[in-house]
């Protein structure tokens, strides 16, 4: 796993050996997506993909706890069919969400939209003014274990607080 800091603001989070980045999407990038990349895991090794994002919070200043206890009623609303609850990792609280479903991608030359399987967990990591959001996902039903796994564990290795190495710089 290689310890990595990333652009402005963005915590360290270890990343898997192996990962392969994709570069980021303008539109992505503007909703604050910072990581973008494919890796294998599990046993028998499963293809995941994965994405990190640092979004602003807006919250009082709250203990860790209360701050990922508020997220979950808002996820719910806006993702119902997910199972959400806040969990304690390492590093602190976070919300996790998982979800089972399909991804459509529009037809783009055809007349058919692709539709693909996917299960996706999301771990939400309050620090502060800013929450680290880490989502793994697979492409079939039975990649969940996998999937679980190492978007707790990526979660987990996010180091809250810790400016990047440019900021340390100054």
């Amino acid at each position: 796993m290689t310890p990595v800091a990333s652009r402005s603001r963005m915590p360290e989070i270890a990343l898997p050996e192996g990962f392969e980045p994709v570069p980021l999407p303008p539109v992505a990038a503007e909703q604050g997506a910072r990581i973008l990349g494919r890796f294998t895991a599990g046993d028998p090794p499963v293809s995941l993909a994965l994405a990190v994002g640092v979004a602003p919070l807006h919250a009082l200043p709250l203990p860790a706890v209360a701050i990922a206890s508020s997220l979950v009623v808002p996820y719910r609303r806006r993702h119902p069919a997910a199972q959400v609850g806040v969990v304690m990792l390492a590093n602190g609280p976070a919300l996790v969400a998982l979800h089972a479903g399909a991804y459509r991608l529009p037809p783009e030359g055809t007349r058919e939209e692709l539709l693909l399987p996917r299960i996706k967990a999301e771990v939400q990591v309050p620090d502060g003014d800013r929450m680290v959001v880490v989502s793994v996902a697979g492409a079939r039903q039975d990649d969940w274990p996998a999937v679980i796994a190492e978007a707790t564990r990526l979660a987990g290795s996010v180091e809250k607080g810790r400016s990047t190495r440019a900021e340390r710089d100054r």
